[in-house]
């Protein structure tokens, strides 16, 4: 999948699930956002080398991070400055939710992952092999604008959660 479909969709799924641990839209928005967009990004910029094959130089997942387990660590590693800004700006009120966020955001990006033909790694007798629920290609529109949409939709659903609280 396109990164900016993992930012919408992971914006989504973590705005939803903060919900549910307060009703503060706007900071679970903003921590949602930054999680979803750091998270994803160093995913990938990690995770993806470059190797070269008779048509070129393509792109490669690795088992780096791109396994459930590891995803949920580099999807923490970026939210630790965060928590600290949070935590001196809020007090312990947001920390928890900041943590959350950086734990979802790996597993949203393998979820994604999962539907394209490079898919993501399992350990199968030992070694590395990749598992794929689908094999669309990671640039396929109409895949990518399913992606974006469910996140939407989930952001929506996530706004009108907390739609009592402001009026």
């Amino acid at each position: 999948m396109k990164l900016r479909t993992h930012y919408v969709f992971s914006l989504g799924v973590i705005s939803l699930v903060l919900v549910f641990l307060s009703n503060n839209f706007f900071t679970n928005f903003f921590v949602a956002a930054y999680s979803s967009i750091l998270g994803n990004s160093l995913i990938d910029k990690v995770g993806h080398r470059e190797m070269l094959t008779g048509r070129g130089y393509i792109p490669v997942r690795t088992p780096l991070t791109h396994t459930y387990p590891r995803s949920v660590l580099w999807g923490l590693l970026p939210t630790i400055p965060l928590a600290f800004l949070i935590h001196y700006i809020y007090g312990y009120y947001a920390l928890v939710e900041v943590l959350v966020s950086g734990i979802i955001v790996g597993p949203t990006h393998m979820f994604l992952d999962m539907f394209t033909e490079a898919g993501v790694y399992v350990k199968k007798n030992g070694k590395w092999r990749r598992f794929a629920l689908a094999h669309y290609k990671y640039d396929n529109p109409a895949v990518n604008g399913l992606a974006i949409f469910a996140g939407f939709i989930l952001l929506l659903i996530a706004y009108y959660l907390t739609y009592p609280y402001y009026f």
